[in-house]
């Protein structure tokens, strides 16, 4: 049986969340392009179906994205990289409203009052907005000193980033998990550096910045790293 060609292009459905992200807003110069807007190629990528290796722009700057004359170098080309960055800040710029304030933290104490017993150790996390639902992963690493630890269910657990957590207006999770046997037994410096990504309602991944947290062995408790 003869196989179909794969049509050219980028998939109908991934172009149309990225339209959502940039707002139909040209990714290189900025400007609103409402149904003027094209998908173009990033240089060095044109055979590709794979949306990341594509950018929205208006016409003009489709036709600049390639334009450039070795024999007559006068400007500078745009390269792939800088097309990318270019592109993910006029994304962000469209999609941050869509990011309510999150708090989390690491944290010993129980909702009763009680504290947990390590190597359990508590995660709470809570959506602060009043609207705009999203989905977050979570991702833990651990230390001692400058020692990377394997943790339980490193690859499928809920603190893995492999897991999406749906997370409600003002809803919040306490979860916990344990450390290692070696961080137990140890007296050396113990860190959990916490990975959070937020998936706004547009499904575009805004990941923060990882945040440290340092157990204290003689107060059972942790304070945050900068």
């Amino acid at each position: 049986m003869k196989k179909e060609p794969r049509p050219k292009g980028f998939p109908e459905e991934d172009k149309t969340t990225r339209l959502l992200w940039c707002d139909r807003h040209c990714c290189l110069c900025g400007k609103s392009c409402g149904i003027d807007i094209e998908f173009a190629h990033l240089p060095g990528k044109e055979d590709s179906h794979d949306i990341d290796d594509g950018i929205p722009v208006c016409s003009g700057c489709h036709t600049k994205i390639n334009a450039y004359n070795p024999e007559h170098p006068k400007g500078t080309k745009y390269k792939a990289e800088e097309l990318k960055k270019r592109r993910e800040q006029v994304y962000e710029e469209h999609t941050r409203h869509l990011v309510p304030p999150i708090h989390y933290e690491m944290t010993q104490n129980l909702p009763d009052g009680r504290k947990r017993c390590f190597p359990d150790v508590g995660f709470s996390i809570r959506h602060l907005g009043d609207s705009l639902p999203v989905r977050l992963s979570v991702g833990t690493e651990m230390f001692l000193n400058d020692k990377r630890l394997k943790k339980p269910n490193e690859e499928t657990g809920h603190y893995s980033t492999k897991k999406s957590w749906n997370l409600n207006p003002r809803l919040g999770y306490h979860g916990h998990f344990s450390v290692p046997d070696e961080a137990v037994t140890s007296s050396e410096r113990l860190e959990v550096r916490i990975h959070v990504t937020i998936i706004d309602q547009y499904g575009r991944p805004h990941r923060l910045l990882p945040v440290g947290w340092v157990y204290m062995r003689d107060k059972n408790s942790w304070y945050a790293e900068p």
